[in-house]
């Protein structure tokens, strides 16, 4: 038993020496068994151990009787030692969850607390082979993908899983081959919660009708399982990077071409991880969700989806956008000096008017945010605002509805709403960053040029 423990150890990189380790120890015989190896371990592979019980206020007198059996077994080992109490009643209707789950959360929580108050390297708890075997079986009653049916990793975050590879059968013969003492849990006898129903009914009916390892069986798959999971999630992760066109606070972005391109297992892994992204989790999110977002980027630009978490994801021509709300933007209209400057606080940008003589009119800084027109086609005070019903462009073909504009450029809609505009009345001269009116252009009869400069507040070029 300490020779295989070790070995995991070793294996997965879970203990270094001169590690400080924090246990998880209810007082059963997975976690007496887990201290004792680790005990023993530490004494020739030097790392430092902390026992941590959690009474859960259940079972009153007898938790009460687990708790200070640890405390003597670790004052007999010379552990040190750390009890908590918790009323998980109270937390669970805080919480609004069952029991057990309250529990897992609390347990958790507070073995994490403890670690960064006496700066511990991991938590060390007593998941087994039998309770690898269960949480599978309950992962497909629920229902869950490959990643579900992986089941319980050896190293999550700060979490270490040293026994995952021991059956409850050697655990129990090693408590009694080295004489050590253990709690019995007479909830874990009570079929009320569905891991004791799989437990204690369901895969003792298995390995009697059906196959005697089951729990073996049950634990090479999830190991399969979980490796492939891990190659499958890399292979994601790099075709998430290379289908993320932008990225930013509360919206993400994909391109839609290159996602829809991918096989539809890495199409769903990609959603899931622009999710993850832009909410921190997936809490809610369900495998319906998903396809929902499979089956949106099919369809027309414009379309979109409510999901959990506040999420709105939206289809816009070759993009699919993930938010957080809707964003607040309101209309604007500010009119514009010229010559001068008027900055636009909601854009972050400056914009800079200069009147030039033709005769001597060189520009030397062309590019997509420095735009000359001819000022004495300008018929009334200039302005920079928002879009408005009636706005008209005039392009190489005619006269174009700046709804209709917006259209054949395939510009998203949310930029629509907020795209900067230099208008003069309801005649667009130029959709800043995009288009610019033929009206306008300078020709050999032009006498005075009005050149517009759009920078950042910085005063360099956007």
């Amino acid at each position: 038993m300490i020779r295989k423990t070790l070995k995991i150890i070793k294996q997965y990189n879970m203990i270094k020496k001169d590690d400080k380790i924090i246990v998880g120890v209810s007082g059963g015989a997975d976690s007496m068994c887990l201290l004792h190896v680790l005990k023993e371990i530490s004494i020739t592979y030097p790392f430092t151990i902390n026992a941590i019980h959690i009474n859960h206020g259940i079972r009153g007198k007898e938790a009460k009787k687990d708790e200070n059996f640890v405390r003597d077994m670790c004052k007999e080992w010379k552990i040190a030692f750390r009890a908590y109490y918790i009323d998980i009643k109270k937390e669970a209707l805080l919480r609004k969850c069952s029991e057990e789950e309250a529990g897992r959360l609390v347990r958790y929580e507070t073995f994490e607390r403890v670690r960064k108050e006496i700066n511990g390297s991991k938590i060390a708890v007593a998941h087994n082979m039998n309770d690898q075997a269960e949480t599978v079986l309950m992962k497909i009653f629920r229902g869950t993908g490959m990643k579900g049916l992986g089941g319980i990793p050896y190293i999550r975050d700060n979490i270490i899983r040293p026994l995952l590879d021991i059956t409850r059968e050697e655990i129990e013969n090693y408590c009694i081959h080295h004489n050590i003492n253990y709690r019995q849990d007479y909830t874990n006898e009570l079929n009320i919660y569905t891991r004791n129903r799989i437990r204690n009914e369901l895969i003792p009916f298995v390995e009697d009708k059906f196959n005697p390892n089951i729990i073996k069986v049950l634990y090479n798959m999830s190991n399969i399982l979980r490796e492939e999971e891990d190659f499958l999630e890399e292979q994601a992760e790099d075709s998430f990077m290379i289908c993320k066109k932008d990225e930013g606070l509360n919206v993400l972005k994909l391109d839609n071409v290159l996602l829809k391109s991918l096989h539809p297992v890495l199409q769903k892994r990609i959603i899931r991880i622009a999710l993850k992204n832009l909410s921190g989790h997936i809490r809610n999110i369900e495998y319906g969700h998903i396809q929902d977002i499979i089956d949106l980027s099919e369809k027309p630009t414009g379309k979109r989806l409510n999901l959990p978490n506040q999420v709105i994801v939206k289809k816009e021509y070759e993009e699919l956008i993930f938010q957080i709300g809707e964003e607040d933007f309101l209309p604007f209209s500010y009119e514009l000096p010229v010559p001068g400057v008027l900055f636009i606080n909601e854009l972050g940008i400056s914009i800079e008017t200069k009147i030039l003589d033709n005769k001597n009119f060189t520009l030397t800084n062309k590019n997509n945010y420095t735009k000359i027109f001819d000022y004495d086609r300008i018929g009334n005070t200039l302005h920079i605002r928002t879009k408005n019903k009636g706005d008209r462009i005039s392009l190489g073909n005619g006269n174009k509805k700046l709804k209709d504009f917006f259209i054949d450029e395939k510009i998203p809609r949310d930029i629509r709403e907020k795209a900067p505009l230099l208008a003069d009345g309801n005649k667009v001269l130029w959709v800043i960053g995009y288009r610019y009116s033929d009206a306008y252009k300078i020709t050999p009869s032009t006498t005075r040029i009005l050149q517009v400069r759009v920078a950042n507040m910085g005063e360099h070029e956007v």
